[in-house]
């Protein structure tokens, strides 16, 4: 007997379980965030059962794995219509996909559609609805856009809701949409959320800067970190938060960019994140060589330089109780504000 399997003949197996086994390897590099590998292994098994609900939904999680989300959306997309596997865990995957992909009108579609045939299962009804109201939000960011030319149009409830969610995601992208929007009660808007208590620095941050922008007259009553200050943006200088990181920078530049230009990056992302996030006040003291070699200690820290964090120690001295608790302070604020690219906003 040819034990030989034939290119055009894909019922015959060599081994039997074969397909079993290349299933568990593909799950087993999946788990070791190895996509190359799992679609690999998936890639064999589809050769031998195109069909095995498995095997394609283990194709798909290797092409999201690889960031190929594209054809990941056209694969669940084929599962769906096909009626190959769970239906809902397929629709799940589907649907996350398509709002990281940005294509929220396609979600409210479909979940619109699915809903008016019945309810979602109780399992995974928790994330539909919430996928659901939050493209519904998205959907209308050209409408936003287009209406900020158009100061005599009311700012839409929908991004009035976003500001005041308790998602930080959706207040920073109201807050984005009310800094572009040419319209008087965008700053009235801005204004009210500054003086809201308990909000997140950098929404703060950005919100205050948008008032800047908009040439605000308001009295803005900001307070961060037990520190009050009253200010007018349209009067308020922010040369001295940029001059003071600039004179970290120098400094941390001097030190770092040649001898170790991974840590150089890092100090400098750490040093911004954390002035934006104090913004509109500066660190205490303004002593800017200390805070430059607080921000070093925390990325040597981070990235796991133990051999240069005993330097570092033994180099500047940092032994003492004051040195700790500025670092402390540092990875504090830092664990508590809100991510995000902050590049093009300042």
């Amino acid at each position: 007997m040819d034990k030989r399997i034939h290119k055009n003949d894909k019922k015959v197996i060599l081994y039997p379980g074969l397909v079993k086994r290349l299933i568990e390897k593909g799950m087993d590099a999946l788990k070791e965030k190895d996509g190359k590998s799992a679609y690999d292994f998936f890639l064999s098994a589809e050769e031998h059962e195109p069909d095995h609900p498995q095997v394609l939904f283990g194709k798909m999680l290797s092409l999201v794995e690889l960031g190929r989300l594209e054809e990941a959306v056209e694969h669940t997309n084929s599962l769906l219509r096909e009626g190959i596997g769970d239906y809902y865990e397929n629709l799940q995957v589907h649907i996350s996909l398509l709002v990281q992909l940005g294509k929220y009108q396609e979600v409210v579609d479909m979940l619109d559609a699915v809903l008016s045939e019945n309810q979602f299962p109780s399992q995974y009804a928790e994330s539909f609805y919430q996928l659901l109201h939050f493209s519904r939000q998205m959907v209308g960011d050209k409408e936003w856009l287009h209406q900020s030319e158009v100061r005599d149009e009311p700012i839409p409830q929908e991004l009035l809701e976003m500001l005041e969610s308790e998602s930080l995601e959706l207040q920073s992208k109201a807050i984005q949409h009310l800094r572009e929007i040419d319209h008087p009660e965008a700053i009235q808007k801005l204004v009210e959320f500054l003086h809201k208590k308990d909000r997140d620095y950098v929404l703060q941050s950005i919100a205050l800067k948008a008032l800047e922008e908009k040439n605000c007259q308001d009295v803005i009553h900001m307070k961060k970190q037990g520190r009050e200050m009253a200010l007018i943006p349209s009067e308020f200088n922010s040369d001295n938060q940029q001059l003071f990181y600039q004179q970290i920078l120098e400094y941390v530049s001097d030190q770092l960019e040649h001898k170790d230009p991974l840590l150089y990056e890092i100090t400098k992302q750490l040093s911004w994140t954390h002035l934006w996030s104090l913004y509109p006040f500066l660190p205490h003291p303004e002593d800017a060589k200390l805070w430059g070699h607080v921000f070093c200690y925390c990325a040597a820290e981070r990235i796991g330089l133990e051999e240069e964090l005993v330097e570092l120690e033994e180099r500047y001295q940092f032994k003492s109780t004051f040195f700790m608790e500025k670092v402390e302070e540092v990875k504090e604020l830092e664990s508590m504000v809100y991510q995000i690219d902050t590049s093009g906003l300042t």
